[in-house]
């Protein structure tokens, strides 16, 4: 079905048959509830929840003395908010726990895989990138230095991430 087929299908429902059929979406799929719950303020909650993700599997989700460390799981977490969360500082916010969950476990687990290293250094950017974007960066100062101060020396990672943060930080004149 095409999105332009959805809406002669929706044009020829009545207003309490389109207000059944949304209040049964919202019932029956969780990212239809989290949609409507952004979209009435109860966004913190719902970013919350997904930053507890991330943490889950970088932070505090031990098992056997290890957390399962699923990038995938961490990284779709931060593709599902930005679906249902449209402010930048929120958005930003979780990419930013990606970023600094990963870079906890690496540290406290010497990981060996270069993807654990990567796809922070990849985040960190698009996470700056954002914030600058939406003239955010001074509000993340503090936190993005903190994120390179902390990063492991391991596969080049501090300085990838020091000099993203110098990138959007403290740009260098271009020379003509």
């Amino acid at each position: 079905m095409t999105q332009s087929e959805l809406k002669k299908l929706l044009a020829n429902k009545t207003q309490q048959e389109l207000i059944k059929e949304i209040a049964y979406l919202f019932k029956t799929f969780s990212p239809v509830k989290e949609y409507y719950q952004a979209q009435t303020g109860d966004i913190h909650q719902i970013a919350e929840k997904y930053k507890d993700i991330i943490k889950k599997e970088f932070v505090y989700g031990h098992t056997r003395g290890y957390p399962k460390a699923r990038l995938g799981t961490a990284r779709k977490a931060v593709q599902d908010a930005k679906k249902i969360i449209n402010q930048p500082e929120i958005i930003a916010d979780i990419m930013l726990t990606f970023v600094e969950s990963v870079s906890s476990y690496n540290n406290e687990f010497s990981s060996d895989s270069e993807a654990n290293f990567t796809s922070p250094e990849g985040m960190f950017y698009d996470a700056l990138k954002l914030l600058d974007d939406n003239n955010l960066l001074e509000a993340f100062h503090d936190r993005c230095s903190d994120i390179v101060f902390k990063a492991t020396e391991a596969w080049g990672h501090y300085d990838s991430q020091s000099e993203t943060f110098d990138q959007f930080f403290n740009p260098q004149p271009s020379s003509l």
